[in-house]
């Protein structure tokens, strides 16, 4: 298996709606779309899926190492970094950015609630807004313009994360990315979510926050190249539509975890490339 055929695999098994999108990428985009998604997953796995802090820490540095090696020029062991490491260089990915994610990963291992939006905001944009702005790099032609529009729809897309996973994030790593600010505002605490308590008004403005972040976030698709707009329209949307699931669960995200199916993805998709001829 190739490094490139390991990062594809990753992003099938785990990213299915960004598999999905990636797919009306050119080649090129969507192969390095693939060692994008590995790289990131691959670290994020590490942070979520240790059995307890101290493999998670130790797993952590080590990875980190690694990568620090593979930036300076040594071949990692690791074929998500074999693969990253090309795409880094072809297309001038800031070091910034790689760093700002790795530093929001640290914070999983240290941070387990956030006391307000400013907290979350600060968390998301190394967890969210930095893998966007990867992504505007890749497709070419990086408009500062559209900048604040990645940023919404990188936001849009965590806080969706947040939503459909708030049980598991509790459960299995005792992070809770509920603001308690504004759990307070609706005479909640973090306790509802420990016990599967939370409202559904509260819900209801989470999700309220992420449409507004996706439709926001659609106002800035064409200043993307051409190339890109359809694939990335397309995987908000997607991913919109797991806000349209948790309404559907009467916004009970305990009772089973939102996600589409293929044959929804299909129809969604063929809606999305309507809506793209008739308004792009």
């Amino acid at each position: 298996m190739t490094d490139l055929q390991y990062c594809k695999k990753i992003q099938r098994k785990h990213g299915k709606g960004y598999y999905f999108a990636s797919r009306f990428f050119p080649r090129d985009t969507r192969h390095a779309t693939y060692a994008l998604y590995a790289w990131v997953r691959k670290l994020d796995d590490i942070v979520d899926e240790s059995p307890n802090e101290i493999k998670a820490k130790k797993d952590f540095d080590s990875w980190v190492t690694d990568w620090r090696k593979t930036e300076s020029g040594e071949i990692s062991e690791r074929p998500e970094m074999r693969a990253f490491i090309e795409v880094f260089k072809k297309f001038g990915l800031k070091k910034e950015y790689t760093d700002g994610f790795i530093n929001s990963m640290e914070m999983d291992l240290k941070k387990k609630e956030y006391s307000n939006l400013k907290e979350l905001e600060d968390y998301m944009y190394g967890s969210a807004t930095v893998v966007g702005l990867m992504m505007m790099q890749i497709v070419g032609n990086f408009n500062e313009e559209a900048i604040p529009y990645a940023k919404n729809l990188a936001e849009a897309m965590q806080l969706t994360n947040f939503l459909r996973d708030i049980k598991d994030d509790w459960e299995t790593r005792k992070r809770i990315y509920m603001p308690v600010e504004e759990l307070l505002e609706y005479n909640l605490t973090t306790d509802n979510i420990k016990n599967r308590t939370l409202s559904k008004p509260f819900i209801n403005l989470k999700v309220t926050q992420a449409r507004e972040l996706f439709r926001k976030a659609e106002k800035g698709v064409h200043l993307l190249p051409s190339i890109a707009r359809f694939p990335i329209l397309l995987s908000g949307r997607l991913y919109g539509a797991i806000l349209d699931k948790i309404e559907k669960q009467d916004y009970n995200v305990f009772v089973k975890r939102a996600r589409t199916n293929i044959w929804q993805k299909i129809i969604i998709s063929i809606k999305t490339y309507i809506w793209y001829r008739r308004n792009m």
